[in-house]
């Protein structure tokens, strides 16, 4: 009960792809069966690529000192488990039935296995194990979101784009931090490859996923009262960015990543929860869209709460154990 896979459910991967669902919620019709089957089977698929990573990466985290709630059962154990991910992921298509979501989340499903399993093992070929961490793990979730409704316009590609983006800037932030771990396993990744090009890298990402996160509140825009919220929000950053200055809030960061950014914290943690109240205003029968919403949320909140009562942010991922 202690593996991480579960927290999938309250992570960024599961924000942005949340966030694009509702965000076709407000611009069609969308059953709400069909609602949460896909976020179920996009869940599930978010706890298969974890599992797969963290079974083949066990030796490596072994040599590290990182150990998994999950190294505490038998590799048989392990073996079922996720099998039985793989299973209740394939279940979903029987209802879903939409060939083109099937090709994208089959496509995304291979992915994720081979980025951490041999004989391909994508996360360690540099930069390419890079892109196909940003595709697997946001770009190709939403895709598949978008293709089930077959909504193919400026709009997706912006969302498309900004999730690809945003995942590059966090997997190579990921990298920096694991730097000496993996250079003692001998894990080839893009910031073992070259320090340099990764922290060269991570700023020119960085910006241009800000910009793409804009275009994206932009898109928001449409929606009453979005403006409110934005002003808002940056209002917030600003009198936390004097606070640091100031040394009456520490930030534990080596480097500052993107998910303590204004426009990550709008686009995965605020918007996914307000459209969910729009649609419940206009709608009182997606009230439990709005509570799942609040719960994907869960970690965020803690980490607010944690800020304000140690006034220290502190280093962390959502899905750190």
């Amino acid at each position: 009960m202690g593996y991480r896979g579960w927290k999938v459910w309250m992570s960024y991967d599961m924000h942005i792809s949340l966030l694009a669902l509702l965000y076709i919620s407000t611009i069609c019709e969308v059953d709400l069966m069909h609602f949460f089957a896909l976020i179920s089977s996009l869940g599930f698929y978010f706890m298969y690529g974890f599992l797969v990573n963290d079974f083949f990466d066990m030796p490596f985290d072994s040599a590290t000192g990182k150990i998994r709630a999950v190294h505490y059962i038998s590799r048989k154990a392990f073996i079922i488990i996720i099998i039985a991910v793989s299973i209740i992921c394939a279940l979903h298509f029987f209802y879903l039935r939409n060939p083109l979501f099937i090709v994208v989340y089959v496509s995304s499903y291979l992915l994720a296995t081979f980025y951490s399993s041999p004989p391909v093992r994508f996360k360690e070929m540099g930069f390419i194990g890079i892109v196909v961490c940003a595709l697997v793990e946001k770009a190709l979730p939403v895709l598949a979101i978008f293709s089930f409704f077959s909504i193919f316009s400026v709009e997706t590609a912006i969302f498309l784009a900004a999730s690809f983006t945003v995942h590059m800037s966090e997997i190579i932030t990921h990298q920096i931090y694991d730097y000496e771990s993996d250079m003692r396993t001998g894990t080839r990744t893009f910031a073992v490859v070259s320090i340099e090009k990764a922290f060269k890298t991570s700023k020119i990402i960085y910006f241009l996923s800000a910009a793409l996160m804009f275009l994206l509140c932009v898109i928001f825009l449409r929606i009453p009262y979005t403006y409110f919220l934005m002003i808002m929000t940056s209002a917030v950053y600003v009198i936390l960015h004097i606070l640091i200055s100031k040394g009456k809030l520490i930030r534990e960061e080596k480097i500052y990543p993107l998910y303590l950014s204004c426009m990550h914290f709008l686009v995965f943690n605020v918007f996914p929860v307000f459209l969910s109240l729009i649609l419940f205003l206009r709608d009182p029968s997606y009230i439990f869209v709005t509570l799942f919403a609040l719960f994907t949320q869960y970690y965020t909140f803690k980490n607010i709460f944690n800020i304000l009562r140690w006034r220290v942010i502190s280093r962390g991922e959502l899905t750190d154990t």
